[in-house]
């Protein structure tokens, strides 16, 4: 138990403007008293302007010397920070409100010392926000069973607990995929325990995009190293889901459907979600385009687009709201009317 509070929220970014001053937003508009240490990786973009603004509003930001990924510099920012708890975002996601009081009541809690709070998450996707399924944690369960025997979402952007934690069990720099697993594997190997907030603490941008690091060949490869790397001691269940979860999606979005195919038998073995096999045997079947349509189709018919969540809509609005206001703040930043910029922090 700690007795005083402080939450420093950490975000990475490479070369991102709009989306990286709206996710900045979205936590000061629920969290003013957070701070917020952005750590920018090597960015090629001239980002000066935007940086300037955002140091002048208290924004503490932070360059390295190098490019040295999400890693190394989630690393460094846990390492700036002064607070006494850390909750991490990706620069393309956005914080959601009530987010910051239900993390300082969690941790004003005894006994969560040595605990990763995991907030449920939205998803954004095409211009839609949409509410994945998050189960609740199994007594009993490892980490890599939650994640993938039961398809739980442990994700960057949904991970809160004491700094400390992270000092003393960082990120590995080396990973350039699967880094927020792995970080949350070797936690729970050194004993942290884990509880799921049900309530949405984030939303994730998970629209397809040609330049996300999921996607290509090699990074299918470097998880597939990764997993037979690590899994020596995971449950066949949690290798089958690491099939259908991972290893499936990520051959497919690089082309390889063959070997696509073959990873989606594999997680038969044990099966842990035949529902989920099968949607993604008719995806890689259809084709991207075919699926979608008949996705939308079968939305349509059954009249889910007709029942829109009032909740999800209004986030939807307010995402909007958000990238409306972080354009303008870019536009404005441009145009140097904040004036001259500070100095960026440097390594």
């Amino acid at each position: 138990m700690f007795d005083q509070f402080k939450l420093s929220v950490v975000i990475p970014n490479l070369d991102r403007a709009v989306s990286l001053v709206r996710a900045v937003q979205s936590v000061r508009d629920d969290s003013p008293e957070a701070e917020i240490v952005v750590v920018d990786d090597c960015s090629q973009a001239d980002l000066s302007a935007e940086y300037g603004r955002l140091q002048a509003e208290g924004v503490l930001i932070f360059r390295q010397p190098v490019r040295m990924r999400g890693g190394a510099a989630r690393n460094r920012g846990v390492r700036e920070a002064t607070g006494t708890h850390v909750s991490f975002l990706d620069s393309d996601d956005v914080w959601m409100p009530g987010r910051h009081d239900r993390i300082r009541d969690f941790f004003a809690q005894p006994g969560t010392e040595k605990t990763v709070l995991i907030s449920a998450a939205l998803l954004h996707i095409d211009g839609e926000i949409r509410h994945p399924y998050q189960p609740p944690w199994r007594d009993g369960s490892t980490l890599v069973d939650y994640a993938y025997r039961d398809m739980g979402r442990v994700q960057t952007s949904m991970l809160n607990m004491p700094r400390q934690m992270v000092l003393d069990c960082p990120w590995n720099e080396e990973l350039r995929v699967n880094q927020d697993t792995d970080l949350a594997m070797r936690l729970d190997r050194a004993g942290a325990s884990f509880q799921v907030d049900p309530e949405p603490g984030v939303i994730k941008e998970e629209s397809p995009s040609p330049t996300r690091l999921t996607n290509g060949r090699e990074t299918a490869d470097r998880s597939h190293a990764w997993y037979r790397r690590e899994s020596g001691d995971w449950s066949a269940a949690a290798k089958s889901g690491y099939h259908l979860q991972d290893r499936v999606w990520r051959l497919a979005d690089s082309g390889r459907n063959r070997e696509a195919f073959v990873a989606l038998a594999r997680s038969l073995v044990p099966p842990v979600s035949p529902r989920e096999t099968a949607r993604r045997a008719l995806s890689m079947l259809a084709g991207p385009a075919l699926y979608a349509r008949m996705r939308r189709g079968y939305r349509a018919k059954s009249g889910a687009d007709a029942a829109v969540d009032p909740a999800l809509a209004a986030q939807l609005d307010r995402w909007r709201d958000l990238d409306a206001r972080a354009q303008a703040f870019c536009d404005d930043a441009k145009s140097g009317k904040q004036g001259t910029p500070p100095t960026m922090q440097g390594a």
